[in-house]
């Protein structure tokens, strides 16, 4: 059984050879204990690796967001934050991506700013290339119809104009395609 005064050795050699939701089970227990600060962050991590083995990426954003609060150092904060948006982004959900980037921003300097921006627009690309290629060609379309609203050059969102017609196509969706076309 996992005690509030336990260390991380000791806490993984506890989870070592348990299943996953065992281990998930376990450390949610664990964080009812109320841990030292360092200890419910390390819990918190060790539930995401666990999530998004399992494409759990809901919990994984919600072990993430948690993560970041009970986090001192502000780097830490904002690589978490930027984490938490990227699992809402893998599940499709861009109101909650959109304020976990909003609290990755109001940790972040100018500069930060300005990186976490582009790592997020790459991030997007990225998943919207896996969907295509997995055939989740639905939730590759609103990917890319997200991406026309960001801060891409206007080559950028030719090209994904291009991406999302040919999509379009496949899915049969006529009147979203005279629309982009501008029929």
């Amino acid at each position: 059984m996992l005690t509030k005064n336990m260390h991380k050795d000791e806490v993984e050699e506890f989870l070592k050879g348990k299943g996953d939701f065992i281990q998930i089970d376990n450390l949610n227990h664990y964080l009812k204990l109320m841990p030292p600060i360092d200890m419910k962050k390390f819990a918190y991590l060790k539930l995401t690796e666990i999530y998004r083995r399992k494409n759990m990426f809901e919990d994984v954003a919600k072990s993430y967001r948690n993560a970041a609060m009970n986090s001192t150092i502000f780097r830490e904060k904002i690589e978490y934050f930027v984490e938490e948006t990227k699992a809402h982004i893998r599940k499709v959900d861009f109101m909650e991506a959109d304020k976990a980037i909003k609290r990755a921003f109001s940790e972040a300097t100018m500069e930060q700013k300005k990186k976490i921006s582009e790592e997020i627009k790459e991030f997007y690309k990225k998943v919207a290339s896996e969907f295509e290629k997995e055939l989740k060609r639905n939730q590759a379309s609103r990917i890319y119809e997200k991406m026309l609203k960001l801060n891409f050059s206007d080559q950028e969102k030719t090209e994904i104009k291009t991406k999302l017609i040919k999509l379009y196509e496949k899915l049969g969706k006529v009147r979203e395609i005279k629309m982009l076309e501008g029929i």
